[in-house]
């Protein structure tokens, strides 16, 4: 069996501070990243299931680390994250590469049935 893995990326501290407490909650495993880097550096050494990135962040945005995520693992499910989703139509972030989308503040329901339909979605690329 697969161990389901996350990786939370966001340059606030608190968000990420948040969403661990969150998720581990939820009896899912949860990696951290502050930076897109960072996560690229991950993503090149582990497999996760799901990326939940922040769409603004320093050096490189979500958008961009959607992409390269993408070109890593096409299987992967990322979801953006961010207080500015009104700036992006939904259609812009799936032609990204983006699976779906939360808004900051992340409401714990909405969060927990984002990830089982990540999952759920994951098991189907992988069939």
């Amino acid at each position: 069996m697969i161990e389901k893995k996350i990786l939370v990326v966001d340059d606030e501290e608190s968000t990420r501070a948040l969403l661990e407490r969150t998720i581990s909650e939820f009896g899912y495993k949860v990696e951290l990243a502050c930076s897109a880097e960072e996560a690229l550096d991950k993503i090149k050494n582990e497999e996760f299931q799901l990326v939940i990135t922040d769409l603004k962040m320093p050096e490189i945005d979500g958008a961009e680390l959607c992409r390269q995520i993408r070109s890593i693992n096409l299987g992967t499910v990322i979801y953006a994250l961010s207080g500015y989703l009104k700036e992006f139509e939904p259609e812009q972030l799936q032609d990204i590469g983006f699976d779906g989308h939360l808004c900051k503040p992340v409401n714990g329901t909405v969060l927990k049935s984002a990830i089982e339909g990540a999952f759920a979605a994951s098991c189907q690329r992988v069939k």
